[in-house]
């Protein structure tokens, strides 16, 4: 990735040698969220609040009827897989969703990290909570909490893999979700049959998808329909929302209290990116720098910390985390912005954050399923974020597409820096597959 020369913007000049700037901001000190010390025991998920007893079901309940089938309907076995149990690697499978969830999502978008983690919170909550053994050795009451006792295997759900630049090559993630989106003919929520939206959760064999891209951008929705479903019916239930016993309703509306206020950082983040006028840019940091005061000033108000809700942890701070990552990584290398060091409460949070067992796995350097997946190459988290958001700081979001959609494949970012011709009509270089140059990459 290329820094852009980019002047410093809105108030962020803060010249001083900040350690928090250093340890997750720096492209040339990139540190995986998963870090070789332990996670300080107060972030451990024994401090969440016990899961609300559920109420047992009415008698005519039990029994499934159209009101319990999502608005997007059900998947088929086809279209899952399970019609032919023993053709795997000819069709494509996930787990059962009748058994378990799964999350087809990619793990360089904000609104599938934000269901994961919600995921991966219901995770570590049950394993600590149950004492189950974690599938690679130890248990929940061994006193040193390190990396081998990660959520690194949930048994509570499933993910698949899903890379949407490589629409036209079809991933198997990418060809179940096409399959999913024949289901229903509202283009406005699917983006229509060959760029669905992602991601998508299947539970129970329901569909449930996430609010839309159109629908967030032009409407300001917060995206948030699956963390709340994850909350309220997978895992431990409510213990993302303040359950009964930890202030209950009073937590619950502060959260979304919270989840309103927030509900532009996402969209700030993203026009400040892609905006090609240097003046809308500073009009952009001005009020991005804005919005943090009010999250910085959010978090003084209950002392008990270090959370929004205090002491209690909820979708307010999910909701919020990935793209605070994509502030603090991808903005200061391509739009020079930064958090001040004046935001302390700010900086403590993300601190917090980042140790939460949960977050780390979810901010971890790239797996050897998604480096197969996607069409990128770097594995360094922080590295593989710059990566995929190189083409939306020089608004060449449409090439980056056209090159994966002529040449892209898996583990391989033929979208590159190298320009050939003179340099009063330069053009950008392809890699082919063999990653050597040739004419016939040069596209204009």
């Amino acid at each position: 990735s290329i820094p852009l020369n980019e002047p410093l913007l809105a108030g962020t000049d803060d010249d001083s040698d900040d350690e928090f700037r250093d340890a997750h901001s720096s492209a040339s000190s990139i540190v995986s969220s998963v870090s070789k010390k332990p996670p300080p025991p107060s972030l451990l998920p024994d401090s969440l609040p016990p899961p609300a007893a559920a109420a047992p079901a009415p008698a005519q309940q039990q029994q499934h009827n159209d009101s319990a089938t999502s608005y997007y309907g059900t998947a088929s076995k086809l279209a899952t897989g399970s019609l032919f149990p023993n053709t795997q690697g000819v069709v494509d499978s996930i787990p059962s969703t009748d058994d378990k969830p799964c999350l087809i999502f990619s793990d360089n978008d904000i609104y599938s990290a934000i269901a994961h983690i919600c995921l991966l919170e219901k995770e570590v909550y049950n394993t600590v909570n149950n004492t189950i053994r974690w599938q690679n050795g130890g248990t929940s009451s061994d006193a040193e909490h390190d990396d081998e006792q990660l959520p690194l295997h949930p048994k509570l759900f499933s993910v698949v893999h899903a890379c949407k630049p490589l629409r036209k090559h079809d991933d198997a993630g990418m060809r179940i979700l096409k399959k999913l989106s024949k289901k229903g003919s509202d283009t406005t929520i699917t983006n229509n049959n060959n760029n669905p939206e992602i991601p998508v959760l299947l539970h129970e064999n329901n569909i449930l998808r996430e609010t839309s891209k159109l629908e967030r951008r032009r409407n300001g929705l917060s995206g948030l329909l699956l963390p709340r479903f994850i909350d309220e019916s997978i895992g431990a239930k409510h213990i993302l929302s303040g359950g009964s016993d930890y202030g209950g309703g009073v937590i619950t509306y502060n959260m979304n209290l919270f989840i309103q206020r927030h509900a532009a950082l996402p969209n700030l983040f993203y026009s400040l990116l892609t905006s090609p006028s240097p003046t809308h840019r500073i009009e952009l940091s001005t009020k991005l720098l804005t919005l943090l005061k009010v999250i910085n000033s959010d978090l003084q108000l209950f002392p008990s910390g270090p959370y929004l809700c205090g002491d209690q942890y909820t979708l307010a701070d999910i909701s919020i985390f990935p793209t605070m990552e994509r502030i603090v990584v991808v903005l200061s290398t391509y739009r020079n912005f930064w958090i001040p060091p004046s935001l302390t409460d700010l900086i403590a949070w993300y601190e917090v954050m980042c140790d939460r067992p949960a977050v780390r796995v979810a901010t971890a350097d790239r797996t050897e399923e998604s480096m197969r997946t996607y069409c990128y190459e770097k594995q360094s988290r922080n590295e593989y974020l710059l990566e995929v958001y190189e083409c939306y700081a020089l608004q060449e979001e449409e090439l980056f597409q056209r090159l994966n959609d002529d040449v892209g494949r898996a583990g391989v970012n033929v979208y590159s820096f190298e320009e050939v011709g003179d340099s009063s009509n330069p053009q950008r270089m392809a890699l082919c597959e063999k990653k050597s140059s040739c004419e016939q990459c040069i596209i204009s």
